[in-house]
């Protein structure tokens, strides 16, 4: 029996979410390929190793003995590329993009502290960068990766029209990047408890990144129920956004988690009559890339896990549960 570690991956990843469509959009492969090498992987191993249901997959016994081989294998294989790749006194560094959105004081700290378990043996620096500059950097070789956000699909309601619904896929585009989907994140359009002094609902708006999508589409959609335009503010982080609306400045699209923070969420209602969106935390980095496919696998799950927690509302902590209270799932559709 030969089975190599990539097939390995594919099978725990498909273990892990329990369905090939979902393995597939997290490995950044197509469901044909995943299919195709569970197939070959059961063949190999002479019987079904997955029993198939309406709603995904789970472990045969015979699965379940495998999944057990294929973690040691693969923590074995991790620790070999980690011993053969690097000198212990100079750890290798992943430099990475993050836009203004996903780069708040919270989400930067859960990368650094997630990144450090998960990446052992890498140095992860973050840049934070507009959307915008993202090109740029590839171009110059400045970052390895980039964390952004993207519209979850074509027919998405994020895309609106007349907007750049994902600014990564322009006409200039460097052909060899490549994106690997992670999370959703939710963003709840805000705006403070107590205005400026004439101040219309709806009329000025705070953004932290023009380029970025959750930033570009509260003023479109404003734009378009309304007979012109409002007024932006652009302040380039979220911070300064959501201190703004917090203030009375204007409204703003904020990840549910920032938008709900426990200490502060007293300052922020939810805007009357604009829905909650979702946009995809994307990891975007170089085609072919020279560095060994662990440290992908594990940069991925560090930033899957990071944003996974910008989008739902802090739950760690009694105080913050009551003092988001205001912006649950009821309140916040407006």
């Amino acid at each position: 029996m030969d089975i190599d570690a990539r097939t390995l991956r594919t099978f725990r990843e498909v273990t892990l979410t329990g369905s090939f469509t979902q393995a597939a959009r997290r490995l950044g492969y197509s469901q044909s390929s995943v299919t195709a090498q569970m197939r070959a992987l059961e063949r190999q191993v002479g019987e079904p190793v997955f029993e198939r249901l309406p709603s995904g997959v789970r472990l045969t016994r015979t699965g379940t003995v495998l999944c057990d081989y294929a973690r040691q294998i693969l923590a074995l294989v991790g620790e070999m590329e980690t011993a053969l790749r690097r000198p212990a006194a100079n750890p290798p560094r992943m430099t990475v993009g993050v836009v203004p959105a996903l780069a708040y004081g919270q989400q930067l700290a859960r990368l650094t502290h997630i990144g450090r378990r998960l990446l052992s043996g890498v140095q992860l620096a973050l840049r934070v960068m507009g959307t915008g500059e993202v090109h740029d950097a590839f171009r110059a070789g400045t970052i390895d990766g980039a964390l952004v956000l993207t519209v979850v699909d074509a027919d998405d309601p994020a895309a609106l029209p007349g907007t750049l619904a994902d600014p990564l896929r322009t006409p200039d585009r460097p052909d060899d990047l490549t994106e690997v989907r992670l999370q959703e994140v939710e963003f709840v359009p805000v705006t403070g408890v107590t205005r400026m002094r004439g101040a219309a609902v709806g009329r000025q708006v705070v953004i932290a990144d023009p380029d970025c999508p959750s930033q570009r589409w509260l003023p479109e959609f404003l734009r378009l129920r309304s007979d012109g335009p409002p007024e932006i503010h652009e302040l380039g982080s979220m911070a300064g956004v959501r201190a703004a609306a917090q203030s009375g400045l204007g409204c703003a699209m904020l990840p549910r988690a920032l938008a709900a923070s426990p200490r502060e969420a007293g300052g922020l209602r939810p805007l009357p009559g604009v829905p909650r969106m979702r946009w995809n935390a994307s990891l975007v980095s170089v085609r072919g890339d020279d560095r060994p496919a662990l440290d992908w696998e594990n940069l991925a799950e560090t930033l899957r896990q990071a944003t996974a927690l910008a989008g739902s509302v802090p739950g760690d902590d009694p105080e913050g549960a009551a003092a988001v209270s205001a912006l649950g799932p009821e309140g916040l559709a407006g």
